[in-house]
């Protein structure tokens, strides 16, 4: 598990602890890959007994509003991975969420050493894939039928910055 402390006017990134699942539940209600509460707690402890992993609660003017979470390799290049960025509209503009993650990427280079960030998205999150290009992602590779569940199919593409520092 990664310390994370990150601010930026009036946004805050913090690790996120057990008495916030509750309210990462609620924000991720409606979202179209819905975790229950077991799943969830499963993944906050598979991220608090990681040494690499990294799992923060979005706090703006102090109201949770998203969440990042991945993990970070340290090899030839510093990698990290990201699987989940979320920022609830409802609380922030789309250009806050561009600033919002200019922000976390530029403190996991400085902090971390991170030079290069993966991430992946599914097909039909168009809005999502346009967020991480206007943040220098690429694509690099789609895996076809990444989702694949009783008739339900979807793309997931992969995406990546490079260099960041």
């Amino acid at each position: 598990m990664f310390d994370v402390d990150i601010k930026f006017g009036d946004v805050y990134v913090r690790n996120i602890e057990e008495k916030d699942i509750g309210e990462l539940k609620e924000i991720l209600k409606d979202k179209k890959f819905y975790l229950n509460d077991e799943e969830l707690k499963e993944i906050f402890l598979e991220y608090y007994m990681s040494e690499c992993e990294f799992f923060t609660k979005i706090l703006k003017k102090g109201k949770f509003v998203g969440v990042f979470r991945g993990r970070i390799e340290f090899k030839s290049s510093n990698m990290a991975w990201i699987s989940y960025f979320y920022v609830d509209e409802r609380y922030s503009s789309y250009k806050d969420s561009q600033d919002i993650l200019m922000n976390i990427l530029e403190y996991f280079s400085e902090s971390f050493g991170v030079t290069d960030f993966i991430t992946g998205v599914t097909n039909s999150e168009k809005d999502m894939i346009e967020l991480w290009e206007n943040n220098d992602f690429k694509t690099v590779r789609i895996n076809k039928e990444f989702y694949s569940d009783r008739g339900y199919k979807e793309d997931l593409v992969i995406m990546k910055k490079y260099s960041a520092i």
